[in-house]
């Protein structure tokens, strides 16, 4: 099965780790999450990470976080801990693994704890250690694995673990790669199941926009299930509505990423040069008033066609991004310039 180039894997793991560390590691590594205090926030060490392998010759990185987390029942050790996230089969992972250790040991003076999610559909691919052999020295390193094909995911699921969320859409991508129309059947599902789902509205809408990244959409396909989630969403007895459309908007991804806010002024601008600059942002802002609300009114109409400054039509493209109604928007658009829209 090819995989869609388009599909957003790293950012979306590397976005997964940031907001659900505990759960990830309850999910892939219980016996390691037993042993961490969580009520103590974890420090990611991105910018020291980056500084361990900056000189790297390796080639590009991977999905790797660096954390430092409290060990818990009064042990006031703190754990250094290496995650990668490796999607693909990489037979170099094994001796990268064991290099970032002695670079993370060299540069703060401790062992981390190294782990690997093994997000990949080889079940034959298993890498746990690096081993070298010498004519007069040998070493063993052994790393901690996880294998998401190996997971059972109901379980989880029933205990509203939001990263089984994310695995299911992971799986769902890697399963459909190109496939569109059924990456979009099973995208509609995954949305229908979330919405209905018992998770708090702030993680339902963290896992909306990881699933929204993973499962990418050309723009023909993106338009037809927001079409397909509007209709599941009228007939649903839940408050939760429009949580999708709110994520596409925010993420600027709508229709192939055209109608992302800036995106759309810059094409506006790039397309009225000849007509004047501000007519054409002018225009397209209305544009995108009128492709998520329907038809502007002509007092709103009048109002947009009245700005002469720039900044004042980008900030009341962003405000399109944040609002919920058209009377909303229509209030901010005769707010003053200065009042933050």
């Amino acid at each position: 099965m090819l995989l869609d180039p388009s599909t957003e894997y790293d950012a979306a793991w590397k976005a997964t780790l940031e907001t659900f560390l505990q759960p990830c590691l309850s999910l892939a590594f219980p016996r390691l999450a037993d042993q961490i205090d969580w009520s103590a926030p974890p420090r990611f060490l991105d910018t020291e990470l980056q500084e361990i392998v900056r000189d790297s010759d390796a080639g590009p990185m991977r999905v790797d976080k660096l954390v430092e987390v409290q060990r818990k029942e009064g042990i006031t050790e703190m754990l250094l801990v290496h995650v990668e996230v490796q999607a693909q089969r990489d037979d170099q992972l094994p001796f990268r693994m064991f290099r970032y250790l002695c670079r993370i040991l060299d540069r703060f003076g401790r062992m981390p704890t190294s782990l690997v999610i093994l997000a990949d559909t080889n079940p034959r691919w298993r890498p746990r250690a690096y081993e070298f052999c010498g004519p007069a020295s040998s070493l063993r390193f052994d790393y901690a694995t996880c294998k998401l094909t190996d997971l059972d995911l109901e379980p989880w699921i029933a205990a509203g673990n939001p990263v089984a969320r994310v695995i299911e859409a992971h799986r769902l991508a890697q399963g459909t790669g190109r496939n569109m129309k059924a990456r979009r059947s099973g995208k509609l599902g995954l949305v229908r199941q979330l919405l209905e789902s018992g998770m708090e509205e702030p993680e339902v809408r963290e896992v909306m926009r990881l699933i929204h990244w993973l499962l990418a959409l050309p723009e023909e396909e993106e338009l037809g299930l927001r079409k397909d989630v509007k209709q599941m969403e009228a007939s649903m007895e839940t408050k939760r509505r429009s949580t999708y459309e709110r994520i596409v908007w925010e993420e600027g991804l709508v229709a192939g990423r055209e109608q992302g806010l800036e995106q759309g002024l810059e094409q506006g601008l790039e397309r009225g040069r000849a007509q004047g600059r501000y007519d054409a942002m002018r225009e397209g802002l209305l544009d995108q008033v009128a492709e998520r609300f329907g038809p502007c009114s002509e007092g709103l109409r009048a109002r947009v066609q009245s700005i002469m400054d720039e900044s004042e039509l980008r900030q009341l493209g962003r405000a399109i991004l944040k609002v919920s109604t058209l009377d909303e928007f229509e209030a901010r658009a005769g707010a003053n310039p200065q009042s933050g829209i």
